[in-house]
């Protein structure tokens, strides 16, 4: 009777340890679970060294070679082994990235869910659409589009996100993240209308001045067109993304909270997270693409050097310094982006001889 009543629990709990690892949530880990990542890489003969030393997973990437070799690990082929199996589990995709050859970033590789997302008619109306509106008859250069400018902010984006996961494991960044954030980068314009912001700021309140129309909102609105009449919903779910949850949090990257504009002021009164698709625990991933706190995203880091280098004027903000300086820092209980103050300052400077060209071309 026991054997019989302890045989089905025993096959359910081998269910739910099995499934925790497929999900790929290794910081959830505990050491059993751990260990049957282990098995399904080949890797048994070195389950009971993880169980010796307590390895779980939020500990995996913390493991070094000099680490496992402490750990009785042996010989060295052996150890490289583990540290290659194990690079799997924050790596973003094994498949073959797309090379774009950019004019202001250089050759850069994107990975092939956000390539599927740019082969769709929605994002390739893009390309009609001017950068910088009608500033091209004024600076001739300035006939750049909306096209490479969002490929340029999803790529930077998963600059960001990465180097962030490089320097701070504890982060517990994950594939699903890096992903996210990339597509939020790459689809944050999908809104824009003819000539980008003379539409939203002087063509829609004249012709329909009852409307408050705003880029953001629109492609919010865009891309959940895309993504259905596209049928990408089983693609993302093919690249280890989870629905509706990640297509809530990319959408939310890009227009902020979605159930309303005072969400934000009441977060500030009750202190309540006011985002779904990711807990207050990685709120930092919220200030890559547009940030709300202080203004510091990709999204300038992109148009201030393509702007730059279409209009013929100089760059001082330069966003591989930041790069090196990012850090996530915990200031009153939540965590922000944060870097040096003289890299700040650099992003400042330039900010202000853009309000001032602006202000030139307008007049």
């Amino acid at each position: 009777m026991d054997k019989r009543t302890k045989r089905p629990r025993e096959e359910e709990e081998c269910v739910v340890v099995e499934k925790r690892v497929c999900d790929g949530e290794f910081w959830h880990w505990d050491a059993d679970e751990t260990v049957v990542f282990l098995r399904r890489e080949g890797l048994e003969q070195w389950e009971q060294a993880f169980r010796d030393h307590g390895i779980t997973g939020p500990g995996l990437p913390y493991l070094t070679e000099v680490l496992l070799e402490k750990m009785g690990v042996s010989p060295l082929g052996s150890r490289l082994q583990i540290l290659h199996c194990l690079q799997k589990l924050w790596q973003i995709s094994n498949e073959a990235m797309k090379v774009f050859n950019d004019p202001i970033h250089g050759h850069i590789e994107l990975h092939p869910l956000l390539v599927q997302f740019i082969d769709t008619p929605q994002f390739q109306r893009l390309r009609h659409i001017k950068q910088l509106g009608g500033t091209y008859l004024v600076f001739a250069g300035a006939s750049h589009n909306r096209f490479e400018h969002s490929v340029g902010v999803g790529y930077l984006a998963g600059c960001l996100v990465k180097a962030l996961n490089e320097r701070q494991p504890e982060l517990f960044i994950t594939k699903q993240d890096m992903l996210c954030v990339q597509i939020a980068g790459l689809c944050h314009d999908l809104g824009h209308g003819p000539f980008s912001h003379l539409f939203d700021g002087m063509f829609i309140p004249k012709v329909r001045p009852d409307k408050k129309w705003k880029h953001e909102t629109a492609s919010v609105q865009m891309f959940d067109h895309l993504v259905k009449v596209n049928n990408l919903e089983a693609a993302m779910t093919h690249h280890g993304l989870r629905l509706p949850d990640d297509l809530i949090f990319i959408k939310e990257q890009i227009a902020g909270p979605l159930d309303n504009s005072n969400v934000q002021r009441l977060f500030l009164l009750t202190l309540q997270w006011p985002y779904k698709g990711r807990p207050m625990e990685k709120s930092f991933l919220y200030e890559i693409v547009a940030n709300k706190r202080n203004g510091i995203d990709v999204d300038k880091w992109d148009y201030f050097a393509r702007d730059c280098y279409h209009l013929g004027i100089q760059n001082n903000f330069d966003y591989q310094r930041f790069l090196k300086f990012a850090r996530v820092c915990e200031v009153r209980g939540k965590k922000h982006i944060c870097t040096r103050d003289k890299v700040r300052f650099g992003f400042i400077l330039t900010e202000c001889v853009f309000i001032d060209l602006v202000h030139v071309i307008l007049i």
